[in-house]
């Protein structure tokens, strides 16, 4: 009925002319017509327009109201206003007085500017750019009215945030569907070998190798590194070697480490030994878990970013009060809410939260027990340490640390240090420690980012010969650095002071300068001040240093340096330095410095190739009548054990992981790589955003750069796929990656399945389809679902389903919004592991009024 209705109304509209009235007293004939109202990528739909042969006049209420532009009508009176598009910028037509207001200008209105209808104002098309700066363009033969989208439209923001909004849902409904792949334990596997190498062509001395190797043995990895060179060979006393086992499911024992290690604490050490400890094998990430809440007012739609990304939405509740749950990472993290009215109103909070890496979760303790040997000058002598920290608050964590020496000499006792640091609030952290036979400790950090960076110490040493070889008895540091923001440019200040007591002299040090970019010129100041007092002697050096660079030149980019000692009040240094990039994988590299106080020249030339294997630099230097050219290479081999092949990267990969995608066609659907299977090279995945390299005979794609032993969300492109029926039988795997190797992912892939059914609205006798019924099918198994629309005949279908258990509805909170319920309210079915995939029909719906 209400369908016939709407129909015979809008024939009616259509076929019938009418007659307005202008505010002059003379009677004039308009029609009323039709037009396309078109903003590119946001608006596309019919209006009504009045034209009088000659202009066509626009509905004011009608546009902003597509726009989403605040506004107050009141057509009986002749006045409309509001906010145009941000609260400061407000506006107001009277037709009583003539005269319209926006930008805080005043246009006069006459009497053929504007047609007043009992439902709204229409402007003529020139006027909305006259008082709005909206740019109308009339199509007559099309019938079609043009308007260049402006992005600060309050309906395109609205539909950027419904897109984000649609984006973030579809993020948290995939990352619902994550098969977690078991961590596998290695006993002897090879993986990775850095290497460098240094040679001088016009010597027979100073040629250089360096080495690292890496692999897994017994359960854990181990990685060597060693050096040799054309004076002394190699030295086997400069081996250095650690192996380390990682416990990943257990809190109390986490990691043993043998070979080189270091412990933690005031009294920390470098001991070749072993090490026992709880500390989790990767840093921490998530620190706690805090509310965010407060009053926005009823019918307010808020947005929660953290560190400039979208995590929540929400809308206020009766009260007007939002209330979020934010996990807070280690390190600063910036919390931003934008809130948006119902009548246009925008309004954001910010704050910083920090969660120093110092801090251990509350009621969380992590201990550290470790013994080995220190060689130095006096000696191979051992030692035993022990240490612990504790969280007392989230915002206090207290540690004690001890020094065992096994192999005691001329008095050396045990050592106890006590350290606790403290977050009273924001941005300030303060920490203390005191070790009775070492020395006392104050410092502290003042970190507001963009803003200012605050950081001091104050160290009183005690006189001890083994922790104290330097019979230091102060020391004190302070630095400071902030960016001043001048215009649309960044003034960057930095300060820096230490001041070193000793019994016979005092140094003092002061570094400080600035970054300033003028137009095409980037400046650089570095200055430095040194006191040296040494008991009645007192020195001072002074010295300034300005950079200047320039990108006047697209192609060249020169830079130049000036020294000038202040000691002597003279220019000390002059340099000029060229950089061009060559064939894209090159970059050629010019310097020419004078030193004018000794009267002496130095050129350089160095050239360096970035190729996808190693890194290759050649350098030549020309001073004081001696030549010096170097020849650098630098890069990394890895093996990948399975495939037993080879990869070269310019990369060091010594000590991180590396993972491999191996999709492939399940048949069977049991998840295991069998014989015979397709592989689908050119699936591709996100790995903690690191850069896929494709690779090997089977042009598998590598990710390289990993943190070792960290869980990484392995997140599938299923668009990556060049046959669209295909879907992986998972969004989403979870693993842990073994450093130095290669760690393989198999990803199944199966033939997506498809579901048919039809939503139906029952009648006397009859049934008909129901278009725009939201159906939800959620995946029992994992919790997956996914939300589609029944066509204009009520008939819906999907194809993407993995084999598994599934459950379809139609969406309750719609149905009820017009008094209907469903009949059955759901339907469980099963998708089975069929070639070609599974075809599930007559998932069907009856709607029924609501009793």
């Amino acid at each position: 009925m209400k369908f016939s209705t709407a129909i015979f109304t809008a024939i009616a509209l259509v076929l019938c002319s009418t007659q307005v009235y202008a505010q002059s007293t003379e009677e004039l004939p308009y029609e009323e017509i039709i037009v396309r109202f078109e903003v590119p990528r946001l608006i596309d739909r019919d209006i009504f327009a009045l034209f009088d042969s000659r202009d066509i006049f626009l509905p004011v209420a009608e546009i902003f109201g597509h726009l989403d532009i605040d506004i107050k009508s009141d057509p009986a009176n002749g006045r409309f206003s509001g906010r145009y598009m941000t609260a400061g910028d407000k506006f107001e037509i009277d037709v009583a007085k003539s005269k319209a207001e926006c930008f805080g200008k005043t246009v006069t209105l006459e009497a053929g500017d504007y047609i007043l209808t009992p439902t709204d104002l229409f402007l003529r098309i020139d006027l909305y750019e006259t008082i709005f700066r909206l740019k109308m363009h009339f199509n007559f033969s099309e019938l079609s009215i043009y308007l260049p989208l402006d992005r600060d439209f309050p309906a395109y923001q609205k539909l950027k945030r419904k897109v984000a909004h649609e984006k973030l849902l579809a993020e948290e409904a995939s990352s619902k569907d994550v098969q977690e792949i078991p961590h596998e334990k290695e006993n002897l596997k090879a993986g990775v070998a850095d290497w460098t190498l240094t040679l001088n062509p016009l010597e027979k001395k100073g040629q250089y190798l360096g080495l690292g190797l890496g692999g897994m043995i017994l359960g854990g990895d181990i990685s060597v590194n060693g050096s040799a060179n054309s004076g002394s060979g190699f030295r086997d006393d400069e081996i250095r070697y650690r192996w380390r086992y990682a416990f990943l499911d257990n809190d109390y024992i986490t990691q043993i480490e043998l070979g080189e290690i270091n412990t933690v604490g005031p009294l920390m050490r470098r001991l070749e030994g072993g090490l026992l400890t709880n500390r989790p094998p990767v840093q921490r990430k998530r620190f706690e878990t805090i509310t965010v809440s407060g009053y926005a007012g009823d019918g307010w739609e808020v947005e929660l970013y953290v560190n400039n990304r979208l995590i929540d939405f929400a809308y206020t509740d009766e009260n007007g009060d939002y209330e979020f749950l934010v996990d807070i990472n280690y390190g600063a993290s910036r919390i931003l809410l934008k809130m948006y009215g119902p009548n246009g109103e925008i309004r954001t909070e910010e704050k910083f939260v920090r969660a120093p890496h110092n801090l251990v979760p509350k009621n969380s303790f992590e201990y550290t027990v470790a013994a080995g040997a220190v060689t130095n000058h006096l000696g191979r002598k051992r030692y035993a340490q022990a240490g612990g920290y504790y969280g007392l608050l989230s915002s206090l964590t207290f540690g004690l640390n001890s020094d065992y020496p096994i192999d005691a000499v001329d008095g050396e006792k045990p050592s106890l240090a006590a350290e606790a640091t403290v977050h009273p609030f924001g941005s300030l952290l303060l920490g203390v420690s005191y070790a009775p036979d070492y020395a006392a400790e104050f410092d502290f950090n003042y970190s507001r980012p963009s803003v200012i960076n605050l950081s001091g110490s104050y160290k009183k040493f005690f006189e001890n010969p083994f922790w104290n070889k330097m019979n230091q008895v102060e020391g004190i540091s302070l630095s400071a650095s902030s960016p001043l923001k001048i215009g649309r440019k960044y003034l960057s200040l930095r300060y820096r002071l230490t001041i070193d007591k000793y019994p016979l002299y005092t140094i003092t040090n002061m570094n400080y300068g600035f970054k300033l970019p003028l137009f095409c010129v980037h400046l650089n100041y570095i200055g430095s001040y040194k006191i040296s007092e040494f008991m009645t002697r007192r020195d001072r050096k002074i010295s300034s240093q300005l950079f200047a660079s320039t990108s006047f030149l697209r192609w060249l980019r020169p830079q130049f340096r000036v020294n000038y000692e202040h000691n002597i009040g003279r220019i000390s240094k002059i340099g000029v330095y060229l950089q061009k990039r060559v064939f894209k994988i090159g970059q050629l590299a010019f310097s020419f410095e004078r030193n004018t106080v000794t009267k002496s020249d130095m050129l350089m030339i160095s050239f360096n190739i970035f190729t996808g294997f190693a890194n290759l630099t050649s350098r030549a230097t020309i001073a004081e009548r001696q030549t010096i050219v170097t020849q650098t290479q630098k890069g990394s081999i890895r093996f990948d054990q399975k495939t037993g092949s080879f990869r070269f990267e310019r990369r060091n990969g010594l000590g991180l992981g590396t993972a491999v995608i191996w999709p492939f066609l399940d048949a069977n659907y049991n998840g295991v790589y069998d014989d015979g299977e397709k592989l689908l090279p050119e699936l591709k995945a996100n790995i903690g955003g690191a850069r896929g390299i494709r690779s090997g005979k089977e042009r598998l794609y590598y990710y390289d750069g990993l943190r070792p032993y960290d869980r990484y969300v392995v997140r599938i492109d299923t668009y990556s796929l060049d046959n669209p029926l295909l879907r992986p039988a998972h969004d989403n795997f979870m693993v842990s990656v073994n450093p130095n190797t290669v760690t393989g992912i198999n990803v199944p892939v199966v033939t997506a399945s498809e579901v048919t059914g039809i939503v139906q609205r029952q009648l006397v006798g009859d049934r008909i389809g129901i278009g725009g019924i939201k159906v939800t099918i959620i995946n029992e198994i994992n919790g997956k679902e996914v939300v589609i629309s029944t066509f204009n005949d009520g008939e819906y279908f999907y194809l993407g389903l993995v084999p598994g258990m599934y459950r379809a509805f139609p969406d309750p909170e719609q149905l009820a919004t017009y008094g209907y319920v469903s009949d059955p309210p759901s339907i469980s079915f099963q998708v089975k592991t069929v070639e070609g995939g599974d075809y599930v029909e007559n998932i069907n719906f009856i709607i029924k009024p609501e009793e």
